[in-house]
């Protein structure tokens, strides 16, 4: 599934269950399969989520995404922070 609306819907279901950005980020890059690309998935957090851009930039060096990045999925969970849904789209 690549539908931009279901995946922002799955992310701010994940946030509201108080799930962890790695957890989060997993369940995009299964979701949009072949279709994966990081910069989608920081659109996604960003659209789903209050976390500042240069936080999502960090997800580019991030272990999960099998590129020899060096961040751990602990330490990927607290530089995004909570992930605390957006009420609103971000205009």
């Amino acid at each position: 599934m690549t539908d931009r609306t279901a995946i922002v819907a799955g992310l701010r279901r994940l946030g509201e269950e108080g799930r962890p950005a790695s957890e989060a980020a997993r369940w995009v890059m299964r979701e949009m399969g072949d279709d994966f690309k990081v910069f989608q998935l920081m659109v996604h957090f960003f659209s789903a989520y209050h976390v500042p851009v240069e936080r999502l930039r960090e997800m580019e060096r991030w272990e999960g995404l099998g590129t020899g990045g060096p961040l751990t999925d602990a330490e990927l969970d607290e530089i995004v922070g909570p992930l605390r849904v957006r009420e609103t789209p971000p205009s």
